[in-house]
């Protein structure tokens, strides 16, 4: 993963002091709405996503890293994650395509700092020669639709081409 700076945020990888974050990350009542393998009900299931973010660590390019504010009076708090990597295809196979994605606290909703996260992880991982990243939302997660249309992904349309179900589809790439 690549760690990153922008002007209010630090985008770290993640470490085991991570584990009471990442289940109030899942408590987000519009996450589990969306993602309903998100569903976090104690810290043994936060402990297992935990792990799942800390398997990317080393990678050059993918990895899921905390988005944490590093300026006022609540600099070092974790209010999101970027996700950056391979993308499972429907029906199995090899993923071969890049997608970018975030979780977000919700008391952290509307600030911006997902949209500001996103942005510099996407020029980042373009920016290492990555031809392509896709991004899916679910057809009625309009706030993550915004995302992707702020940080200048184009939308592409409705598909089944991922995670065995229908997802709104986003692209975008290298110039």
């Amino acid at each position: 993963m690549i760690p990153l700076q922008t002007e209010r945020l630090l985008l770290r990888a993640f470490t085991d002091d991570d584990l009471e974050f990442v289940f109030q990350l899942h408590q987000n009542p519009d996450l589990v709405r969306f993602i309903r393998t998100a569903t976090t009900p104690d810290l043994e299931t936060a402990r297992r996503h935990l792990d799942k973010f800390m398997t990317l660590r080393d990678h050059p390019v993918h990895g899921f890293s905390v988005v944490e504010l590093r300026t006022g009076p609540h600099a070092g708090t974790a209010v999101g994650i970027i996700m950056v990597k391979p993308i499972p295809p429907s029906g199995g196979g090899e993923a071969t395509d890049t997608e970018i994605g975030w979780r977000q606290v919700a008391e952290h909703t509307g600030n911006g700092y997902i949209t500001e996260a996103a942005a510099a992880a996407l020029a980042a991982v373009l920016e290492t020669g990555l031809p392509e990243v896709v991004a899916v939302t679910h057809p009625d997660n309009h706030a993550s639709q915004r995302v992707c249309e702020r940080i200048g992904m184009r939308r592409i349309g409705l598909t089944d081409a991922y995670y065995d179900t229908q997802t709104l589809l986003f692209r975008t790439t290298r110039a």
